[in-house]
């Protein structure tokens, strides 16, 4: 139910105004001076201040003012028996939603209250819609509970309150666009669009007029004007991946745009101010590229405002059951098996496998196998052939090269391997190794004592 509060030191007027407007279906609040409504709106929340302009002591301008403190998404309508256009205009500029002039017109005041309302409401959605976005793209969607990301967490929140352009440095599939979408949407630029780009997907010719736009008839085929994505992009920021492979016209076009805050459409002889912040990721090494005269020194250092290495799957492995969790919960109410759960000796095969793919191998490898697996518990057989028989591999590889001559010689240390590795993973509880082996704890000890673990 709306609630209102309104303020009129008259009792009459503000008894007859509680009345008709309880009638008209709204809770409704009344307080005949200003430091009673001001000590109300500290404990309850209203949707609209209904309030007498001349009051005792605090006047309704005042009281506005003081409420904004703890009501800030409340709307004001002010009352006066005293028109004045110049007060009126004030009023209107410092934020009050409308002035009305008494005695007051009943159908104008219910018009007023109920656009009041709608607008507020449609205030609420935006910023809950925000709130979104920023959940969505917040800190919780890249997952990770490891130093290196913590690290970079906290470089992502210093960064997302300046305009400053930032290079994002990191192996393939390691999340770049995650970060570069967490940043924008962190950012004071958060209502404004984010535009990404890759840039190594396009031919020469089309990234150029798909970053700065084209006039009719710049080129054959050009029937329109376009605007580029850098326009698009007025007020917000633009992402441009795969900056490594730009080719070096396009270099000194984006060296001007950093520079002059500038950008030309192909075949204009003017220009257009642009205000866009500018994020960039790479998974090349740069310096080489400067080395080898691929890529514009000047440009480098425009772009290396401030870098961010995200660090790859292999050196932050204690994310991975985190990542685990999430792409099994993800996957799962996708494919209808929202219980879904991960045995330990995948999890295990997860966890010694080496992601050169990092986590997007990593998604796509749980997705297989929530798509794949049957049940309710995804196996080692359920994950990618490579993955379920990589520890096979290695230990064949080591049993012909350190394993011994003879196929006893062999065995022996094949056994040796697969009981260290059960310990391990046991955590040195030699009961849970032999249930994991399914021998017998007396067996598993004599085997420890033989092997000398």
């Amino acid at each position: 139910m709306i609630k209102i509060l309104v303020v009129e030191d008259d009792k009459n007027t503000l008894s007859g105004l509680i009345e008709i407007l309880s009638d008209e279906g709204y809770d409704v609040f009344g307080k005949s001076n200003s430091r009673d409504a001001l000590n109300l709106l500290q404990k309850e929340q209203f949707d609209v201040m209904l309030c007498d302009l001349r009051l005792p002591e605090i006047n309704g301008m005042e009281l506005f003012d003081l409420s904004r403190e703890f009501a800030p998404q409340m709307k004001t309508i002010l009352m006066t028996a005293y028109s004045s256009v110049k007060d009126a205009v004030e009023s209107m500029k410092k934020g009050v939603y409308e002035y009305l002039t008494k005695p007051l017109n009943l159908e104008e005041l219910f018009i007023i209250i109920s656009k009041a309302v709608e607008e507020k409401e449609i205030r609420r959605e935006n910023i809950e819609l925000k709130d979104q976005l920023r959940t969505s793209y917040h800190f919780a969607n890249i997952i990770g509970n490891s130093d290196a990301m913590r690290n970079v967490f906290k470089i992502i929140e210093k960064v997302s309150k300046s305009h400053a352009t930032v290079l994002l440095r990191g192996e393939s599939g390691v999340g770049k666009e995650l970060v570069a979408r967490a940043i924008h949407y962190n950012s004071p630029r958060a209502d404004r669009p984010l535009l990404e780009v890759s840039c190594a997907s396009l031919p020469e010719t089309l990234l150029e007029s798909e970053l700065f736009g084209y006039e009719k008839g710049a080129f054959t085929g050009a029937t329109s004007t376009k605007k580029g994505r850098f326009e698009l992009a007025q007020g917000g920021t633009i992402f441009l991946d795969e900056i490594g492979d730009i080719p070096e016209s396009v270099q000194t076009k984006l060296l001007r745009v950093l520079q002059e805050k500038e950008i030309s459409r192909l075949g204009s002889t003017t220009s257009m101010k642009i205000d866009v912040r500018v994020i960039t990721a790479t998974n090349r090494n740069l310096e080489e590229a400067l080395k080898s005269g691929r890529f514009r020194e000047d440009l480098y250092y425009r772009l290396n405002v401030i870098p961010i290495i995200v660090p790859p799957l292999r050196e932050r492995r204690e994310d991975i059951p985190l990542l685990i969790e999430f792409f099994t919960r993800k996957y799962g109410e996708e494919n209808n098996k929202p219980q879904l759960k991960v045995s330990e000796e995948a999890l295990n095969l997860c966890m010694d496998y080496h992601w050169p793919g990092n986590v997007r191998e990593l998604e796509n490898a749980i997705e297989n196998a929530v798509v794949l697996g049957e049940g309710d518990v995804i196996l080692p057989e359920h994950l990618p052939f490579h993955i379920y028989t990589k520890g096979y591999t290695d230990l064949r590889r080591d049993i012909q090269s350190r394993g011994g001559k003879t196929y006893r010689e062999k065995m022996d240390f094949a056994e040796r391997v697969i009981l260290k590795e059960a310990i391990e993973q046991s955590e040195g509880n030699k009961s849970k190794a032999a249930k994991k082996l399914k021998i017998s704890l007396r067996t598993m000890r004599y085997k420890i004592k033989r092997h000398k673990l």
